[in-house]
């Protein structure tokens, strides 16, 4: 599973230290669900991707796009997990007395399937 922090210059070190350190556990504890091999998501399996926005960007402080595989109890629950994932993100982000807007955006994709066929 795949996480991008896309960040303003005005977002201090301390806070991305802190989204480095717990966001991974977070994501984890949010989209694991019960049910096979598939469902099972640990933080060390969570790979995060941070870059600083450019100046022009006028969208929120910190945006966190995060890609995980599309499986029935997540997809049907996405909002939910979503609202979850920003509230923790938020509580973590406003720990440091700062004030950040937060985006949040939950991406659940099929993962491609193969076909193999023999020749006979």
């Amino acid at each position: 599973m795949n996480a991008t922090i896309i960040h303003k210059t005005n977002v201090t070190d301390d806070v991305l230290d802190n989204l480095a350190d717990e966001l991974p556990g977070i994501l984890a504890a949010a989209l694991e669900v019960p049910g096979g091999k598939v469902a099972i998501l640990k933080p060390e399996q969570v790979s995060l991707e941070f870059s600083q926005a450019s100046p022009r960007d006028v969208g929120s402080d910190i945006k966190i796009m995060v890609f995980a595989r599309s499986i029935l109890p997540r997809s049907s629950k996405e909002k939910d997990l979503a609202k979850e994932i920003l509230e923790k993100v938020i509580a973590l982000a406003t720990a440091s007395g700062e004030e950040y807007s937060v985006d949040i955006r939950l991406y659940l994709m099929e993962i491609g399937a193969a076909e193999h066929s023999r020749n006979i």
